[in-house]
């Protein structure tokens, strides 16, 4: 099950919308970005002259592009990391401890992170009319660092909404092998697990505890 199916009800619909969004636009952006490329090489290598200014509108739509990107990589939960607690803890509590102090700290982090984007966008603001522009189309650069406060406030929120689940749902909510009628299972009872990655998948619903969101 997706993080989206466990949070509360209400919440559903615009985080779907969003995801949707997001993933439109990451898509429509890299075949922008692709094309771009594949004219660029056409206008200087066959008609031997420059597709104006390219870089500009480009750099704009490459930073959104990175930031949004970020955003669905932190609501997946698939940007790299070294987690090397996760193959030396054996104990259902310890790894879930960890797991929440983990996005605990990620959090805290992405915070921090958007309070000092939001007073770069507010310095930018400030600045009016004497904006930072681009030197041929004349682009804010406030239009490629909005993205930067966006993408933050998208990976806090996402993050969050990760440590609600962590938090509120009960380990034992939908683990493998139980019944719709909440029937005993060897790893409701806390029985049957005798190795590191059964305990992670009884507790998590997968082998590997740093998705603690996904349940089967």
């Amino acid at each position: 099950m997706d993080l989206v199916d466990q949070i509360p009800t209400r919440l559903r619909r615009p985080v779907s919308f969003l995801l949707r969004a997001k993933t439109i636009f990451v898509s429509v952006s890299c075949m922008i970005m692709a094309l771009t490329f594949f004219f660029v090489v056409i206008f200087r290598y066959i008609l031997e002259t420059d597709l104006f200014a390219y870089e500009e509108w480009l750099m704009v739509i490459c930073f959104w592009l990175f930031f949004m990107a970020g955003s669905l990589g932190t609501y997946d939960n698939s940007h790299i990391n070294a987690d090397l607690l996760s193959q030396v803890l054996q104990n259902p509590l310890a790894l879930r401890i960890r797991a929440i102090a983990v996005v605990l700290i990620e959090l805290i982090v992405l915070l921090f992170a958007v309070y000092w984007a939001a007073l770069m966008i507010i310095d930018e603001i400030d600045s009016y009319p004497f904006w930072q522009r681009t030197i041929a189309l004349k682009i804010p650069f406030l239009v490629a660092r909005l993205s930067i406060l966006t993408g933050f406030i998208f990976m806090a929120f996402y993050t969050g909404l990760r440590l609600y689940v962590l938090i509120a749902t009960r380990p034992d909510a939908a683990l493998p092998g139980a019944d719709q009628k909440g029937g005993f299972s060897p790893c409701r009872a806390g029985r049957g697990c005798t190795s590191r990655s059964c305990f992670s998948a009884c507790l998590w619903g997968s082998a590997d505890p740093h998705f603690g969101f996904r349940w089967p």
